[in-house]
């Protein structure tokens, strides 16, 4: 049975019995209070019962810097996720009993640390898995120096290294980067071949590794019929580019004069060598490594051909939509990472380093803290998936038993295409050849004149042959224009909006869509979706050009949150996917500055509105062979986050129990002779707290909501004043004049204060939902 409706169950009695119902009241507090503390003596009896066998660890690998002007924050996210998986493990008795630890091993960028740290995490017995270690050059030195004792302790490794032929002789060792054989090159390969360039070439760094590995993939790939043109290996000298060879490397490019340039000199140094080719006059498009949104805007700006990368996460206007709903519905100041001043920064002492706007608020969601929270997250679901791997079935508690139990599920379980790992953030899988996670990325483009990323045309999915098919990105947007017959028990809403789409000749339309939310019809087995086109693409000359626009109008689901009711704020969204996986797609919506903010719903308050992005999946096992599968696919949330409007509850809840609790209050200054009076008084306005609770609309929450705590404080209140007006006339205490006194202060000093600190909590709480 819920706690609204015990309480109405309460309330009935009060209703019939009068003053007995107070200890009703009492006991269903107290029953409360008896229940918490077990669920509370229960989490702490099964940490007791994983603290009484030795604990297991997970070594985490995390790399410091005090060169730069501010932290990035990657580490703080890394402990502070890590940390909270930890507790959610212990709190459900362990692994195999026994407690989790993570330790953090930092080698503050120094390759001789890394190898000592990897060493000495290897050493130790009590080792469950190894996650970390990113970097190329300091990975291959870990290998070449402790490879063996990696390979013969059989630890579980969840690297993040991006180059897999640094680990491909040790079968224990994985990594959470996408491998750059099996997804990085053939997007690559696949995106210039549907583009039609013929006459590619490539500017990379001389005996660099990852350059080495593009340049190699690219020949690969393109193969004989479509060669290189040009192939520059640009030389370091400390850590920067001769100008004079940049200017050589350009004069011979444009002589040559290739159809794309693929540039792999690092995010810092890719600037110099546009600018060189801006000035030569020779602006092919450019392929780079790293981010465009890293580029100096006077560069990229006037960059006049199209520039693209290749991303994993952080797309252009969209947000991880797992990610985007932890950080609405907690405390947004907790997952702020990025910008801690680093004070032994030489950047200070040189006056390159310049202070930040300290009247700024930070923003969780700002693109830096947003790459933190990303290296976070990934650590975090790494320690979930090895805690969920070595309990599978009965799990040993031998340390080297669940070592091999969890090698054997990421060889099995989460192997791609059979399973996955849905992780608080992302899905994962690994690919059995090459242990690297799959993960194939999106390509991203900057368009000349547009001055904002946005997804290039064609993305590419994996098929189950293994296959790259070519996908295209929708151009979409959603303007809901008003949301009403908002319902908190049905958890549902009537939408009606606007769906636009950019009609780029390949039949695009609303029927390859489906409102994956939307509630469905029994008699028809679809949507209950009504749509009408307003434009029907091509010239026109009421709306824009090549734009199909539809009014559409239906209802929907939603997952209400009603702890904080009814100072709550709601998440409202319209879900999209493709309606058949013959016919796949990608949104990227207009930038979020662009869209319409106007929207008009009944009872509530728009407050933001963003785009999140998820991958989903259908796992299926065949029944006769038992062969288990996973298909995933991609879905957009079109999002808007609206606070329920309160001046209502505060006319019809708030201000009359603060009168019902200020008139059961004043009734202690009638003379104690009159105790009939005084406890009518209090009695009427406990059931007047209890019929105007009962009058209100049923919230069906499946938890206590802050409307029922309101009305447990001013039950408890009006019984303790009963209870104190019955005491004052005990013979036994009215003999001693010190228990008069007190109770008599109890009354008027005490639970004002009590009144005071709820008015206070209340307020709170209706700031929060703001």
């Amino acid at each position: 049975m819920t706690g609204p409706a015990i309480a109405r169950q309460r309330s009935a009695a009060i209703g019939k019995r009068g003053i007995k119902a107070v200890i009703e009241v009492a006991f269903f507090a107290l029953m409360s209070c008896i229940m918490a503390i077990g669920a509370a003596s229960g989490a702490a009896a099964s940490e007791a019962e994983a603290g009484q066998r030795s604990p297991v660890a997970i070594k985490i690998f995390v790399s410091s810097r005090t060169d730069v002007c501010y932290d990035s924050g990657d580490i703080a996210a890394i402990k502070r996720l890590a940390k909270l998986e930890q507790e959610t493990i212990n709190e459900q008795g362990g692994i195999a009993g026994r407690r989790l630890n993570l330790e953090f091993l930092d080698d503050a960028r120094d390759a001789t640390r890394t190898v000592a740290n990897v060493r000495a995490a290897v050493s130790d017995p009590e080792t469950l898995a190894m996650i970390g270690l990113g970097n190329v050059e300091r990975a291959k030195k870990v290998f070449e120096q402790v490879g063996p004792d990696i390979k013969a302790s059989a630890i579980p490794f969840l690297s993040s290294i991006m180059i897999n032929s640094i680990f491909a002789d040790y079968p224990n060792v994985y990594t959470t980067r996408a491998s750059q054989d099996d997804e990085r090159m053939p997007v690559v390969i696949q995106f210039v071949k549907q583009k039609g360039a013929t006459r590619p070439a490539f500017v990379g760094i001389k005996d660099a590794t990852f350059s080495i590995l593009i340049a190699e993939g690219l020949k690969a790939g393109l193969g004989a019929t479509t060669p290189l043109v040009a192939d520059h290996r640009l030389v370091l000298k400390d850590d920067k580019l001769d100008p004079a060879e940049i200017a050589a490397a350009v004069a011979s490019l444009k002589q040559k004069n290739p159809d794309i340039v693929f540039l792999s000199t690092g995010g810092n140094r890719n600037p110099a060598i546009m600018k060189e080719m801006m000035a030569a006059g020779f602006t092919p498009p450019l392929f780079i490594g790293g981010r465009i949104d890293d580029l100096p805007r006077e560069i990229s700006g006037a960059y006049p051909s199209d520039i693209y990368q290749i991303a994993w996460d952080r797309l252009p206007e969209v947000y991880n939509d797992r990610l985007r709903q932890r950080i609405t519905r907690s405390d947004p100041a907790k997952w702020i990472f990025e910008g801690r001043r680093i004070p032994e920064a030489p950047g200070w002492k040189s006056g390159e380093c310049k202070p930040r706007d300290s009247e700024l608020d930070p923003d969780p969601l700002s693109d830096d803290n947003l790459r933190a929270i990303g290296n976070g997250s990934q650590v975090a679901d790494m320690v979930r998936l090895v805690a969920a791997a070595a309990r599978t079935t009965t799990p040993p508690t031998d340390v080297a038993k669940l070592r091999a139990q969890v090698l054997d599920e990421l060889k099995t379980t989460y192997e791609t295409g059979r399973g996955t790992f849905p992780g608080s953030f992302d899905n994962w899988s690994f690919r059995p050849t090459t242990r690297a996670a799959a993960r194939v990325p999106f390509i991203v483009q900057l368009a000349h004149g547009r001055g904002r990323t946005q997804l290039a045309p064609v993305q590419f999915v994996r098929l189950k042959n293994e296959a790259l098919r070519p996908v295209d990105t929708l151009y979409l947007d959603i303007d809901l224009l008003r949301a009403f017959r908002i319902d908190d028990n049905e958890k549902s809403f009537f939408a009606e909006f606007n769906l636009a789409m950019h009609d780029d000749g390949k039949d695009t339309s609303i029927d390859k869509i489906e409102f994956s939310n939307a509630f469905l019809n029994p008699q028809t087995n679809d949507r209950q979706v009504t749509s009408r086109i307003l434009n029907a693409g091509g010239k026109s000359d009421a709306y824009p050009d090549d734009m199909k626009i539809y009014h559409v109008s239906g209802r929907f689901m939603f997952e209400p949150r009603l702890a904080s009711y009814p100072f709550d704020m709601q998440r409202f969204s319209i879900d999209i996917r493709p309606k058949s996986s013959d016919a796949p797609f990608i949104v990227q919506p207009p930038p979020q500055s662009l869209r319409d903010r106007d929207v008009i719903a009944d009872g509530w308050e728009p407050k933001e509105q963003y785009v999140g992005y998820d991958e989903d999946f259908v796992a299926t096992i065949d029944a006769k062979s038992h062969d288990q599968s996973v298909v995933p696919f991609y879905k957009a949330s079109f999002v808007w986050m609206m606070a329920r409007q309160t001046t209502d509850y505060f006319l019809r809840v708030v201000v009359p129990l603060g009168f019902i609790l200020i008139v059961a209050y004043l009734s202690i200054f009638i003379p104690r002779t009159q105790f009939e009076a005084i406890v009518t008084i209090q009695v009427t306005a406990l059931l007047s707290a209890v019929a105007l609770y009962l009058a209100l609309p049923k919230i069906d929450a499946d938890t206590t909501t802050l409307s029922d705590r309101i009305f447990l404080f001013t039950y408890m209140s009006v019984s303790v004043m009963i209870g104190i007006s019955i005491m004052r006339i005990n013979r036994h205490i009215a003999a001693r004049k010190w228990m008069r006194t007190l109770l008599l202060n109890i009354h008027i000093v005490a639970i004002p204060v009590m009144g005071l600190l709820m008015a206070l909590y209340v307020h709170r709480a209706s700031l929060a939902g703001e």
